[in-house]
């Protein structure tokens, strides 16, 4: 039975993940998944445990790129839960903001997630972004004028 304990206990993991990330936390990002989870990126894909340390190097890239200082919010939430399954969909927006800089929209999108509860904590199985402007490839992957 799905409960609101359930729904409030995976906000909170969608807000983990923008926390960890917006930090550049690599440990709190990799933690926000199950141990085969699957980030499908809007430029390359990572296995959460394997390709830690790649998704770090791939994130103080964008970093340095233009997207310093970067917020992740979301929007328009929906949950639907099945047992120890759910899966999310989202939108999100990220700011970033150069030194000495106005701060400007860097991307837009949307996630779509699937989850699991695992040991009593709902952790992400596989989080694909598809940014806006940009359409799906078979592997999940944002491809033409993604951003």
């Amino acid at each position: 039975m799905t409960t609101n304990d359930d729904r409030i206990a995976i906000t909170d993991l969608l807000f983990a993940y923008n926390v960890a990330v917006d930090a550049l936390d690599i440990d709190g990002w990799a933690a926000c998944f199950t141990p085969d989870g699957v980030f499908y990126g809007a430029y390359d894909t990572f296995r959460a445990t394997e390709d830690k340390e790649r998704f770090a190097e791939h994130a103080r890239e964008l970093e340095a790129a233009g997207m310093p200082r970067m917020r992740h919010f979301l929007s328009n939430i929906r949950i639907d839960i099945d047992g120890d399954e759910a899966r999310v969909h989202s939108f999100f927006q990220i700011i970033a903001t150069p030194s000495a800089s106005a701060s400007s929209i860097a991307m837009v999108g949307e996630y779509t997630d699937r989850l699991r509860r695992v040991e009593g904590r709902w952790l992400f199985v596989e989080r694909r972004v598809l940014t806006d402007g940009s359409e799906a490839s078979a592997d999940g992957h944002a491809t033409a004028g993604a951003a």
